[in-house]
């Protein structure tokens, strides 16, 4: 199968134009991978090559790209994440997001490494992989159900062994923030991307695969994936069993004990109701399994099997079952106070079901929560809804209006928070809490600096997937973070110091991992990558004699051929970033849109450890400053300077955006 010259990948590309009914598979572009990998890096180097820069988001002409990257499906810890992207019809600019499935692996064992879409089909539909046989078949029998039916019954139809990929209800009635939903549970789930694959009359895909995979240099790679796999194990967070115990909801306490834990739409930062929703709670009451390891799924390859599984048995919302994430539980409950974990799993399974981004969803409800209680809509405006802040019924009422785009509530929660606010008035876009038109998660960037800078900087928006700089909450790692970052105070909350470098780091190598196909929790809660379990061990902060390191440049290099070294690699995330930032500036980003709302720039913290903190707007610009320089970029406009792209050999952007005059100082 794999003529390809570099190891890891399939070497084709799946093309398939629904208006046109045309399905071809190209060669994949050596060149392309050698710059920019895979998964989250082809992605964006495909919709800047293709996507027409007033393409309508939910029009015929957007592009969507389903990515592996040249890991995914290999030995190795976390293999199995895919990326996902388009024009965002949320937020107008680049939309991107990244799932842990198995469907990545699925489709490169068919020969694909990506599969891009194009066009609108005539009648609702769905893509049919298995191995070189691919057809675009009929799913009248499927439009109208939710995300759970339509995967059983694809399964049912064609075999469990079938990976899916669906959207739900919400998608085909246009939510904007609507996702796509992997077997079952697992979300691609931010900007509104299942609405773009509705928009084109395709609810789902269901892919199969046969084949096998190569690597370039066998013995090299499983040297270097058995040094990773003990990175892991070695880890200091890894070794508490913690996160493999209670899933991602372990931070929740963590939270609201350090004072970033957003309640009440950010109004608050202690929620009172914490230990009634902790992941304790969860594995205690609805857990399947017992400890330590309770009822844990895993992504592909994974050794932290980090997504909880559980049952609500009795009550009122019995029968609930499904794996739930921090941000649901965040979202679902601090945010729109609501303090019932029984609700708050209901709420975050119902998303899940109609195919909808539970942060957007729950930051969406919040906000109107909020301007509900300030008097600027009213009951009538909700459709006779009192939604209020704590009230769980009348948050999983807006929850089933929003996924079906019922009546006035409906349409005005379907919109996202930005949109709503207009729609609203009376000035409601006072209190909106979104960065480029994306919901900010459950996370307050007046306390996590870091967090909050990453925010205003990321390709996607409000985002904190894009950096995730965990390690300013992490008192342990203070002296690698002050030598890596060059600041007393990068692990002190509330404070400035080395965050433009912090995010610069974590950003570079984020767009390593989403773009070979691995998971952030590897470089970014754990710290298992080079070159910082060397460092602890200099510090005296690691066990045993021996050091592992996940090595991400001999990782990519003994799967595919590519030469990297450790700088090369920074380069790379470097390069990515920047195709990013190229991206969104054909859409109109400038220096003016990296930035934070209001309220987190005015209003103090209310209560909690940081009861008064701001984000102050000074502290802002400089940090813009500085980071603008580490990427090359001109800091009065936010554009790309010429020098930039000539050093990270993308002459080819350079040629176009001088054409067009969106260079710096062009």
């Amino acid at each position: 199968m794999n003529r390809f010259k570099y190891g890891g990948y399939a070497g084709q590309q799946l093309r398939i134009d629904l208006t046109k009914g045309q399905v071809k598979k190209l060669p994949q572009s050596e060149e392309e991978c050698a710059l920019y990998l895979g998964g989250r890096g082809l992605d964006a180097k495909i919709l800047y090559n293709e996507l027409p820069v007033d393409a309508e988001p939910l029009g015929p002409d957007n592009i969507l790209c389903f990515s592996a990257g040249p890991i995914v499906g290999l030995l190795g810890p976390t293999t199995g994440r895919m990326n996902v992207a388009a024009k965002s019809p949320l937020t107008g600019i680049y939309g991107n997001s990244n799932v842990g499935a198995y469907l990545g692996a699925e489709l490169k064992m068919s020969g694909y490494d990506d599969v891009v879409i194009k066009g609108r089909a005539e009648k609702p539909s769905y893509i049919y992989v298995r191995d070189d046989h691919v057809e675009v078949r009929d799913a009248s029998h499927l439009w109208g159900k939710n995300v759970i039916e339509t995967t059983r019954i694809l399964q049912e139809d064609l075999g469990e062994e079938f990976r899916v990929a669906a959207v739900g209800r919400a998608a085909e009635n246009g939510v904007l923030f609507a996702n796509i939903m992997f077997d079952y549970w697992e979300a691609a789930g931010r900007t509104g991307l299942g609405a773009v694959m509705a928009s084109k009359n395709i609810k789902a895909i269901a892919a199969k695969g046969s084949g096998e995979l190569s690597v370039y240099d066998p013995k090299r790679y499983l040297e270097v994936a058995t040094e990773a796999w003990k990175a892991v194990e070695e880890d200091p967070g890894f070794q508490t069993g913690e996160h493999s115990a209670l899933g991602t909801p372990v931070v929740l306490m963590l939270g609201n004990v350090q004072g970033w834990l957003p309640v009440r739409n950010f109004l608050e930062n202690y929620f009172e109701y914490a230990e009634n929703i902790s992941a304790e709670e969860f594995r205690d009451r609805f857990s399947t399994k017992k400890t330590p390891i309770p009822g844990g799924r895993a992504c592909m390859s994974c050794p932290n099997r980090c997504k909880r599984y559980g049952v609500i048995d009795s009550g009122k919302y019995v029968g609930t079952k499904g794996g739930l994430e921090f941000e649901a539980v965040g979202g679902f409950g601090p945010k729109c106070g609501v303090g019932e974990l029984e609700a708050v799993f209901h709420a975050a399974m119902l998303a899940n079901d109609y195919g909808m981004d539970a942060i957007s969803l729950s930051s969406t409800i919040a906000f109107l929560m909020e301007m509900r209680e300030k008097g600027l809509i009213s009951r009538e405006d909700l459709d006779g809804v009192d939604l209020r802040f704590g009230d769980s019924d009348a948050m999983i009422e807006a929850i089933h209006k929003i996924g079906r785009v019922e009546g006035k509530l409906g349409k005005l929660g379907s919109m996202g928070v930005d949109r709503a606010a207009k729609a609203i008035g009376n000035g409601a876009e006072r209190w909106v809490t979104t960065v480029k038109g994306l919901e900010t998660i459950s996370t307050d960037p007046r306390v996590s600096t870091g967090f909050g800078f990453g925010y205003a900087v990321a390709s996607r928006g409000s985002d904190h997937l894009r950096a995730h700089p965990v390690i300013e909450m992490v008192a342990p790692y203070r002296k690698v973070a002050e030598e890596l970052f060059g600041s007393p105070e990068v692990c002190t909350l509330s404070r400035y110091g080395g965050r433009a470098k912090m995010v610069y780091w974590h950003e570079n190598m984020a767009a390593i991992t989403d773009s070979i196909g691995s998971c952030r929790f590897m470089h970014a809660s754990y710290y298992a990558l080079y070159p910082i379990p060397e460092m602890m061990a200099k510090y005296g902060l690691r066990r045993g004699k021996e050091v592992h390191s996940i090595k991400y440049h001999e990782w990519i290099s003994a799967a595919t051929g590519i030469p990297l070294t450790y700088e090369e690699l920074v380069s790379t995330g470097e390069r990515i970033i920047t195709l990013e930032r190229a991206l969104n500036t054909k859409f109109g980003v400038r220096r003016q849109h990296d930035t934070l709302p209001r309220r987190f720039l005015e209003e103090p913290v209310a209560n909690g450890p940081y009861k008064g903190a701001v984000f102050k707007k000074e502290a802002l610009e400089a940090l813009l400053d500085e980071y603008y320089d580490l990427r090359g970029w001109d800091k009065e406009t936010g554009l790309i300077k010429e020098e930039t792209l000539k050093r990270l050999r993308m002459l080819d952007i350079y040629d176009d955006l001088k054409k067009m005059g969106l260079l710096a100082g062009g």
